[in-house]
């Protein structure tokens, strides 16, 4: 087990005393290091009776005996604190070295002698270290009771805690009025949102999570428009791809006078709902969480435009209102407006999936109030989810989905039956428009994907970013993260946390201070508080080790390493059709094909590459092919891997202990959980797919003339990986995809010249 702590904020002394005082934790400076040990377990909420120094003697009795404390007892006492257990996890005359095996933070260990600064240097780190349990110290004697639920702020190491009362928290439901009439109805959307925030006499911040699934998802129309995946590669003619402007005019309508609600109090109110547990956490720490679907979902008005700034604006809406800029009202019928008294206009928004895509698209619109998004493996550039290189390219586990068939899962106004009769025939009207746009059958880029793509204006951020993504997630790929990252501008603060997970939370971790690190910057950002987090630009977890996160200095090196693929004049080849009974099965099951792809038994060109030296790949790895097939139109996909017999990450958490994590004063639990380590023959570094009728760029299609040889530069999905001397890559070039594209199984051969091939490794010097 190893900790990495990212959250702990470098403090002098006289300021430890000082934060440790407001505690009611405080050390007369007469005492000795052993009797000011026993002042800050006398405060805490401690069972003193259930702990040990050594295996011949407790706590309890070394505090009467004449026996003076060493930085082992220290050490041994700490460890029982953060839940080891003696005896077994360590023992007492190796609980220093246990200690700095676990990467607790700790104090220089020059002398055996305990001198009373260093020892409350050493208790400050500890109450800020992590527990096994997945809490801090701090975080778990304050749910103990050492601080009263008061309803009032409180800090340590410059992070809230849990001090506000969870128990009496206000739940309401405001319609906040949008800017866009999605449905041309004459009127303005209304949107639903839905509020839980403590009881407090001033202005709350806002923790605000924007998600189309939380108040409910149609599975049955999901499941009824997915599309075909069996089919041929369509033939494109050759043009250039022009594009219109796609900014949004929304419209003007005079607006109605509308009273106040008596004494401005919401009427509508909610007793449960989906909440994210990062959210909970900051609920008790005195920030408000806020849950809104925007247009086209449950208790909404308007048609699901998935996407697009119409869609955006039915959250930014919702910050609007909280800086008293526009309109709410207490019910659907809007017989009594509300404003947000109880807020302070500062907002930050989190989620992952649709939840950071919105979060993404919010911030490409400068909205004021939005300080700092926490956008979760959110996409940028809706496009890039679900094309790829003029390529439609399903979401990685998601054969057939298109963004029609997203539109049908989170249209839920369909769920209410009065909606449905009311509306439905406009919906489908309108979904018919969608799918016509969206192109399903040439994947081509075009106006439409162009109105759902945040990167042009990544120029309007003003909120701090920051990104979180899995390295091994092919749901919402990397570059969705990549691409942000390098298109904001140069003032903008940003920092990444990239993992090695799929499309995963990562809030709830053993290893690493997630929760405390998004804790500190919230709580600057929101409350107006000097930011003293020292934060690295990136937090890289590790990918050939336990529990290990590091910082870097950028998402993207700039060295490159070239790989030449054959040399000799010998072609490589692989087909593209199958057997039929092959292809079915295939078809049936994507994961057949895919243990068949890695392991060479599938229709590739599969080339190992001998790694010399230690090297950490950083960015996008680039494949500069030239290849021939006897088609006029063809499908490359490309797939590399690390290969040979080693333990590796798994890229789902697994569950170490259930609901063991409180989220504030025994309120939501949480389960911990944590990659780890299995043997596995062989990992997934990256892939990519491109349609080679847009080998040259996106906005352009081309012809492929059979039996001639082409240049195809392929760039794959930016990865951080961690290379050792000896290690093998594979390279898989193929045609179709079972699980993401098109199930093409014509008679197509392909060659590859590899000799004048070439593999590019962006890699750090």
């Amino acid at each position: 087990m190893q900790f990495n702590h990212f959250s702990i904020i470098d403090k002098p002394l006289a300021q430890q005393i000082i934060e440790l005082a407001e505690l009611g934790i405080v050390f007369d400076n007469k005492l000795s290091a052993k009797q000011i040990l026993e002042t800050l377990l006398t405060t805490a909420p401690v069972e003193q009776t259930s702990l040990a120094i050594s295996q011949e003697q407790t706590l309890v009795d070394f505090f009467v005996a004449d026996t003076s404390l060493t930085w082992d007892i220290f050490y041994g006492v700490g460890l029982q604190l953060l839940g080891f257990v003696a005896n077994y996890e360590f023992q007492f005359s190796c609980a220093i070295m246990f200690a700095q095996d676990l990467n607790l933070p700790m104090v220089d260990l020059n002398s055996d002698i305990l001198d009373t600064p260093t020892l409350i240097q050493a208790i400050y780190l500890l109450m800020n270290s992590r527990q096994k349990n997945g809490m801090t110290l701090i975080e778990h004697w304050v749910s103990e009771g050492l601080l009263a639920a008061d309803n009032q702020y409180h800090f340590f190491n410059d992070k809230a805690l849990a001090t506000f009362d969870t128990q009496t928290l206000i739940r309401e439901v405001v319609y906040v009025e949008s800017p866009v009439d999605t449905q041309n109805r004459g009127t303005y959307d209304l949107i639903k949102v839905q509020i839980i925030r403590p009881q407090f006499d001033d202005k709350l911040p806002v923790v605000m999570t924007a998600s189309p699934y939380h108040l409910g998802i149609n599975e049955i129309a999901n499941d009824v428009k997915l599309h075909e995946m069996t089919g041929n590669l369509a033939k494109k003619t050759p043009h250039l791809i022009t594009l219109s402007d796609q900014g949004t005019a929304f419209p003007d309508y005079d607006k109605v006078e509308v009273p106040a609600a008596p004494d401005n109090q919401a009427t509508e109110h909610f007793t449960h709902g989906w909440t994210y547990s990062l959210n909970d956490y900051f609920l008790s720490r005195g920030f408000a969480s806020i849950y809104v679907a925007s247009v086209g979902t449950r208790g909404s008005d308007g048609f699901q435009t998935s996407g697009d700034y119409q869609q955006i604006a039915g959250v930014t809406a919702v910050i609007d209102w909280l800086n008293g800029r526009t309109r709410a009202f207490t019910n659907r019928q809007k017989t009594h407006t509300i404003t947000a008294d109880w807020a302070s206009g500062h907002v930050a928004m989190t989620g992952k999936s649709y939840l950071g895509t919105l979060a993404y698209g919010a911030a490409t619109t400068g909205v004021a109030g939005l300080d700092v998004i926490l956008a979760e493996a959110g996409i940028t550039n809706w496009y890039d989810y679900y094309r790829e290189n003029g390529l439609v390219r399903s979401p990685g586990g998601f054969p057939g989905e298109d963004l029609d068939v997203l539109a049908e899962l989170t249209y839920s106004k369909n769920l209410d039956a009065a909606d449905f009769v009311k509306h439905n025939t406009s919906y489908q009207e309108q979904l018919a428009d969608m799918t016509a746009k969206l192109d399903h059958e040439s994947g081509d880029y075009n106006s439409y994907w162009q109105a759902r793509n945040y990167l042009p204006n990544t120029d309007k951020v003003r909120a701090d970013i920051l990104l979180v993504h899995g390295l091994q997630d092919f749901n919402v790929t990397t570059s969705h993260a990549f691409n942000f990252w390098h298109a904001l501008p140069e003032h903008i603060t940003k920092h990444a946390f990239l993992h090695q997970g799929s499309h995963v939370y990562m809030n709830n971790w053993q290893s690493i201070d997630f929760s405390e690190t998004i804790n500190a910057y919230f709580t600057a950002k929101l409350l107006s508080r000097d930011l003293t987090l020292n934060l690295p630009a990136v937090i890289w977890q590790k990918n050939n080790a336990s529990q290990s996160f590091t910082g870097l200095a950028s998402f993207g090196a700039q060295d490159i390493e070239t790989i030449q693929l054959g040399y000799d004049d010998k072609l490589a080849q692989f087909d593209n059709q199958y057997p039929d009974a092959t292809f079915k099965q295939y078809s049936q099951n994507f994961h057949k094909f895919k243990v068949d792809l890695f392991e060479g038994k599938a229709n590739a060109t599969c080339i190992d590459i001998h790694i010399p030296e230690k090297i950490r790949l950083n960015g996008q790895i680039v494949l500069d092919l030239r290849l021939k097939l006897n088609d006029s139109k063809g499908i490359l996909s490309a797939q590399v891997l690390e290969l040979g017999n080693k333990k590796r990450l798994t890229d789902v958490p697994t569950t170490l202990d259930l609901k063991t994590i409180d989220r504030g004063r025994n309120f939501m639990l949480d389960d911990l959980k944590e990659l780890t380590l299995v043997d596995k023959p062989y990992q997934v570094v990256t892939k990519g797919f491109m349609n080679l009728q847009n080998r040259q760029k996106l906005t352009e299609i081309n012809s492929v003339t059979p039996d001639e040889w082409t240049k195809v530069e392929l760039r794959l999905q930016p990865t951080i990986y961690d290379l050792e001397a000896n290690d093998t890559l594979r390279l898989l070039l193929y045609s179709t995809d079972f699980e993401h594209t098109i199930r093409d199984n014509r008679d197509v051969t392909y060659q590859l010249n590899l000799q004048n091939s070439r593999l590019y490794i962006p890699k750090e010097s």
